[in-house]
């Protein structure tokens, strides 16, 4: 076998080990076949080859350091700059890590969640941190900005295919749907609080039925998050007290038992379309 041909196998059996297509063990044993007799395979670190490492200029390492000074002091420093300019700040770091992760998506699944992990957390750590820094805690821009963290996850989620932004997407949205009805829900009796979350439950699961057969992922995602919405009634009201405290609880078991018998029932139906 010619010696690029040989290369380009190995390159591609190391590729399997990084995005989990194949066990280790089964990497090794295709890396054994494939690579010539004394060759060892290629070692990483954090994903980066050794050698490219051992290899690498002195510039490339006085960029990362100068770049880690600049971020650093950047962090030290946020407080002390305008608003405008947190802003600008923030939203590089949060796209620079979006577009990590989506170039990374096909090549290495985890890191690409990793990335887009680290991204959501940024945006709304930032978010709330610029809020409160600047005067802007109240209930309302808090909830319109956790609208907008939703926004983004559930259109980060769809565009790079990653499920669990999404589910976080429809939750951010759902957040603000909780903000906007506890103003509306005086008092919050147990009847008004089924009548408030209830229908965005069926109209979610439905949503998600029927987009399932030609979207999968986020039909099923909204078909989770609708499931998410049933449990709300409760878990909001017990969350922000009222009298019908016994009777939040008592539904809830309820509802538990009656999510149960429904999964069992229809096993044979859900599970062809989560599998």
């Amino acid at each position: 076998m010619e010696q690029d041909k040989r290369a380009l196998i190995v390159k591609e059996i190391e590729q399997w080990r990084r995005s989990k297509l194949l066990p280790a063990q089964y990497c090794d044993f295709l890396l054994n076949l494939y690579m010539e007799d004394g060759q060892e395979p290629s070692k990483r670190v954090f994903g980066i080859s050794a050698k490219s490492i051992r290899t690498s200029h002195w510039k490339f390492w006085l960029a990362a350091v100068i770049g880690v000074m600049i971020m650093s002091l950047t962090l030290l420093n946020f407080n002390s700059f305008g608003i405008s300019l947190q802003i600008g700040v923030s939203a590089v770091f949060v796209v620079c890590w979006y577009i990590i992760s989506f170039r990374q998506k096909d090549e290495a699944p985890l890191k690409a969640h990793l990335s887009s992990g680290i991204a959501s957390a940024s945006l709304i750590g930032f978010g709330v941190w610029i809020l409160y820094a600047n005067g802007l805690g109240q209930q309302l821009p808090v909830g319109i900005f956790i609208a907008l963290c939703g926004a983004v996850w559930l259109l980060a989620g769809l565009a790079g295919k990653f499920p669990m932004l999404q589910y976080c997407g429809w939750i951010g949205l759902l957040v603000t749907y909780g903000f906007i009805l506890s103003d509306r829900l005086e008092p919050a009796t147990w009847y008004k609080l089924q009548l408030g979350w209830l229908p965005i439950s069926f109209v979610l699961m439905w949503g998600g039925w029927l987009i399932q057969h030609r979207w999968k992922k986020p039909g099923v995602v909204m078909l989770l998050a609708g499931a998410t919405v049933w449990f709300a009634p409760e878990l909001f009201g017990l969350a922000w007290g009222t009298s019908a405290e016994q009777l939040l609880q008592l539904s809830l078991i309820g509802k538990v038992a009656a999510a149960g018998v429904a999964l069992f029932a229809y096993r044979k139906n859900w599970t062809e379309w989560v599998a």
